[in-house]
This record gives structure tokens, C-alpha cells and sequence, in this order.
């Protein structure tokens, strides 16, 4: 019984929390008032994991009243945030964030969160994705941190991790060096055996890497393909020196066409004959 007037008194508390807060200036949103989980605690009185829930379901209510108005709901990051830091084994809040949170979005209130999910289950890759994609893409990004996140998924035993998820940190990393230096290191992960299932992610990669996204021409970007594919297939196989690969591959970097300048320095065209006939 005494829990359970503890439980009502938080309920109270946390209602009226919400129905007396005042919106922060420049904004509009009416759920500018959050307290710190250090205060919530205290009124919680160990019943952490309940007043967590509370809260989180009045997160959900407002986001779903957000998408039936249009209105923007900028809070969803800082309630999961006071949920998660109540109940970290509160996994639901991890997902939900980590499955609608824009991955460019100016707002990094979500980062807590997903550090927090990483750090209480390592072992769940998709909460890792979504801190990864978020730390590569966000306002700040920093692919070499998202590497280190999603590295350690390549040797995992965990069954349900897609190839091209065990080897996104490759990207991450790759796309932190200069063109050079990821073509060498491209090459040099061809030789190793147990990157051997992963030709054909090599051969995307090196694609984009040397600039063929660019390409419009269907049949020259197929011709391109074809031709690292096989370059990458004999350095696999040991029929093909790996400098020697890699020469190819550097001279191999697209250029885009550049459109001549127009010459302003060209004499005008000579009118006059135009000019004659028209007197005449």
C-alpha cells in the first residue's frame, strides 16, 4: 500500500509537472518542461522503472498527436533520454529513436541515447547502426568514431547480421582517407583471406571511390565495373601484383569533362556586309 500511494504521489507530481510548464522562449512547444532524472528519482522512491514508463508513454502521445497535426515534436531525443537514464534496460526508447531519428538532423539530444543503448547492449547491431549512421551523418560528422562503433560486428557470431552490415565500417574508414590511401587499403583487404566473400562490396566500393557515380553513360559504367571487378577477382586469386593493381586503379580516377570556357578575347563577328545590304 505504501508503494502504491508513493507510485500515485509520482504520478501527480509528473501530471502536473507537464499541465504548469511554460514553453522556453522561441519556441513552440508546450512540453518545454523536463526535469533531470536526479529529481525524478527522489520522488520515484525506487519505482524508477514505472515512472519511466510514464513518461514514455506521454513521449509516444505526443509524437502521435505531432503526426496528425504537422507539427514538428522536438522532445522525442530528451524524453528517452529521461527514460533511459531512469531504466537503462529500457530497450524500447533505443529502438524508437534510433529507428525514426533523422540521420543529418541538427539536434544531437539523441546521442545520449544511443551511447547509452550501445553501452548497455553491445551486443544488439542495430542499436550500433543507428549510433553509427548518426555519428558518420549528423551535424558533426566523424566517420572514424562510426567505424570504431560497427567494427567489432565483422567477427560476431550473431547470425542475424547481414554481409554488407559486418563490413560498413569499412565504408566509415574509407571514407576518412585520401584517394590514394583508400585504394591501397582496398587492395591490401583483397589479399587477406578472410575478407574472400567480400569481393564484390570491394569492387562497389572501389567504383564510387574513384569517382564513377558520376558517370551517366549506362554501358561505360558497366564496362568500368567489369573492369575492377576483374582486376580485384586476379589480386584475390594471386594472378595480379598488388602494386601493380593499385597503379591501375589510381590511373583509372574519373575526371568529370570540363566545358570550355567561353573565349572573350574572340573578335566580334563582322556585321557590315548585313549593315551594306540594309542601306541598299
Amino acid at each position: 500500500m505504501r508503494y502504491l500511494v508513493t507510485l500515485i504521489l509520482s504520478i501527480l507530481v509528473i501530471v502536473a509537472a507537464f499541465h504548469f510548464a511554460r514553453p522556453l522562449p522561441n519556441t513552440h512547444f508546450d512540453e518545454s518542461f523536463l526535469p533531470k532524472a536526479n529529481y525524478v528519482r527522489y520522488i520515484a522512491a525506487g519505482n524508477n522503472s514505472s515512472v519511466a514508463g510514464l513518461f514514455w508513454i506521454k513521449a509516444l502521445t505526443n509524437l502521435g498527436e505531432s503526426y496528425l497535426t504537422g507539427t514538428e515534436f522536438a522532445y522525442l531525443g530528451h524524453l528517452a533520454d529521461l527514460c533511459t537514464d531512469l531504466d537503462s534496460l529500457f530497450y524500447t526508447p533505443y529502438h524508437v529513436v534510433g529507428g525514426i531519428s533523422v540521420v543529418d538532423s541538427p539536434d544531437t539530444s539523441d546521442f545520449k541515447v544511443f551511447r547509452r543503448g550501445h553501452r548497455v547492449y553491445p551486443e544488439d547491431w542495430r542499436l550500433a547502426l543507428y549510433f553509427a549512421l548518426r555519428l558518420a551523418k549528423g551535424p558533426y560528422p566523424d566517420k572514424k568514431a562510426a567505424a570504431d562503433v560497427m567494427r567489432p560486428y565483422f567477427d560476431s557470431p550473431d547470425t542475424t547480421i547481414p554481409v554488407h552490415i559486418r563490413t560498413i565500417y569499412r565504408s566509415f574508414e574509407l571514407d576518412t582517407m585520401q584517394t590514394e590511401v583508400a585504394v591501397m587499403t582496398i587492395v591490401e583487404d583483397v589479399m587477406q583471406p578472410r575478407y574472400k566473400p567480400f569481393l564484390e562490396s570491394f569492387s562497389s566500393k572501389m567504383f564510387n571511390l574513384l569517382g564513377y557515380r558520376a558517370l551517366e553513360n549506362a554501358d561505360e559504367r558497366k564496362r568500368v565495373k567489369d573492369t575492377i571487378k576483374d582486376i580485384i577477382g586476379k589480386v584475390a586469386d594471386g594472378k595480379l601484383h598488388p602494386q601493380y593493381a593499385y597503379g591501375l586503379f589510381v590511373s583509372m580516377k574519373y575526371e568529370p569533362p570540363v566545358e570550355p570556357a567561353a573565349d572573350s578575347t574572340a573578335a566580334p563577328a563582322d556585321t557590315t556586309a548585313a549593315d551594306t545590304t540594309k542601306k541598299d
